[in-house]
């Protein structure tokens, strides 16, 4: 449903260029969903930014690959063409519902308008259509809830309705950067459980954009590990949490806390030494190279790694495997 090659992004600073998105490439099914992990700055969210053509320019711009939604280059589209498209066949929910809200406008209103703008019902019809999807998303007292603003209702409820916002198109493709940062461990369940309900109606294709390995685990039926701007392994989740083969996800997964190291008071929590390396001025050979313990003198710092096919439906960008 989606298909996605050797996509691109490149910003400009004060400091030179900066490639976030550096020839990634994916795929994401109808009725399934794909979780896209890595650090802060990894380029995740630029690559969701990409999809839906919502880079800023300037500063950024896509400077390469193709972007297909149902065989369709969404690159070549048009602004007004990706108007169309946005809010009816791909929608996406932000990490913080609180900004991506209109103030001015009551949450109702902000559910309808992309019902009564795609579908060309009247605004009758879209408001009604609005109560239903917010009774959907189990928002209690949907009436009183259309009349509210963003600042009278709770971050889970703001997120409850940005769900609805993003599903009244019935979108073929959803993306979620972050969803539940800002919410408690309760409401985050409840949010994640929301979302796969409303996807099975629709047979919506999820892109989960997370740096929670837990939720990629739970909800998650292949996951994408991304580092300075590129995809270094991705397939389905149960092998690579059970077997991960790039030190960089071996790392992630090794960070997470267990109930042995919790009973063990004085365990350190083991982490992946140093930073991220500055996306302007990229080290050569593979740039994962200074922070790697299995790394390889000679090879390592100087190629870069292509990927490679491990195991069926697994790749690694790694020199382990060539």
């Amino acid at each position: 449903m989606l298909e996605v090659q050797d996509l691109m992004v490149e910003f400009r600073t004060p400091d030179g260029v900066v490639p976030a998105v550096r020839g990634v490439s994916f795929r994401v099914e109808r009725g399934e969903t794909v979780g896209l992990v890595g650090e802060s700055g990894s380029g995740k969210s630029a690559t969701a930014l990409a999809l839906m053509r919502l880079i800023p320019s300037p500063p950024g711009r896509i400077t390469g690959g193709t972007v297909c939604l149902d065989g369709e280059d969404l690159l070549r589209k048009s602004e007004r063409e990706m108007q169309k498209i946005r809010g009816r066949r791909m929608a996406m929910v932000f990490q913080d519902p609180f900004s991506a809200l209109n103030p001015t406008m009551t949450l109702g209103e902000q559910v309808a308008e992309p019902i009564w703008l795609h579908t060309g019902v009247s605004r009758h019809e879209a408001r009604a259509r609005a109560l239903r999807l917010l009774q959907a998303v189990h928002l209690p007292e949907p009436e009183l809830r259309y009349r509210q603003y963003p600042h009278q209702v709770s971050g889970g409820q703001r997120q409850r309705v940005m769900i609805a916002m993003a599903f009244a198109g019935d979108p073929e493709l959803l993306i979620a950067d972050e969803p539940t940062t800002a919410l408690d461990v309760t409401v985050q369940a409840q949010v994640l459980a929301l979302m796969q309900e409303m996807q099975q109606r629709a047979r919506t294709g999820i892109l989960l954009i997370t740096h929670d390995l837990s939720i990629v685990a739970q909800v998650c039926d292949r996951v994408l590990v991304m580092y300075a701007g590129q995809i270094v392994e991705s397939g389905l989740v149960e092998p690579i949490f059970r077997a991960p083969k790039h030190p960089y996800t071996q790392g992630l997964l090794a960070s997470l806390p267990d109930f042995q190291t919790v009973q063990q008071e004085g365990r350190r929590l083991i982490s992946i030494p140093g930073q991220p390396p500055d996306l302007a001025a990229l080290p050569a050979g593979c740039p994962f190279y200074p922070r790697c313990g299995q790394r390889r003198e000679g090879v390592c710092d100087r190629v870069e790694p292509r990927a490679v096919e491990v195991a069926p439906h697994q790749t690694v960008q790694c020199h382990l495997y060539a």
